[in-house]
């Protein structure tokens, strides 16, 4: 499985680092949301052209004709989520180091627990979404899902905004807010990363059956 990942990052590492230096222009524009935006970019960037060099070059049939059971190949593609997620971060705490030491007139916002919670719940929802479609459908109809998914996502926000300013109006809504905002941070966090875990496990079955299921 671990050979299934490193596989994937080898394929897609030239389009990491030029993803990696675009992203870096994020940091001083999203401020609290540029760890979140890294690790989301470098996980779509990461599963779009691995998955794209996996149907150019038909890797499923060759995958499918080694010992390797296709849950294991699902599994993989999972775990690939967090590894693109730490190389974010990674690149996240480098620029944060290196503007520090070479003295830039930038500010970088600190990457702190939150802002990593809030990451994996955002890749774990997009892929969440994505992978099933990919074990399902392949990579062209799944890519341009995908695609839809982040420009969605991000226009997203501000209708998530909206319909909350509206709901704050009603009474249940009032008394679910307040029920977790006198929730302590650590509480809310676990609830974010069960959260996450849910949507992945629940992904995850669904994409084993799919792929079990499909022929090449």
């Amino acid at each position: 499985m671990f050979s299934l990942i490193l596989k994937d990052i080898l394929i897609s590492k030239k389009i990491l680092l030029l993803t990696a230096a675009s992203l870096i222009v994020w940091v001083p524009t999203f401020r609290n949301f540029a760890a979140v935006g890294i690790m989301a970019g470098m996980t779509y960037m990461g599963m779009i052209i691995a998955s794209s060099a996996d149907e150019t070059n038909k890797a499923d049939i060759l995958l499918n004709s080694l010992p390797l059971k296709r849950h294991e190949i699902v599994l993989a593609k999972y775990l690939s989520i967090f590894v693109y997620s730490a190389i974010g971060i990674a690149i996240y705490l480098l620029v944060a180091a290196a503007t520090k030491v070479l003295g830039f007139p930038i500010y970088v916002y600190p990457i702190n627990f939150k802002a990593v919670i809030y990451g994996i719940l955002a890749v774990s929802f997009l892929n969440g979404i994505y992978l099933p479609l990919m074990f399902k459908f392949g990579h062209g109809f799944s890519g341009i899902m995908y695609i839809i998914l982040i420009f969605g996502f991000s226009y997203g926000i501000s209708y998530v905004i909206r319909l909350f300013e509206k709901l704050v109006n009603y009474d249940w809504f009032q008394n679910i807010v307040s029920f977790i905002m006198n929730q302590s941070d650590t509480v809310k966090m676990l609830f974010i990363t069960a959260l996450a875990l849910i949507i992945l496990t629940v992904s995850c079955l669904l994409s084993v059956k799919f792929y079990k299921n499909r022929e090449f």
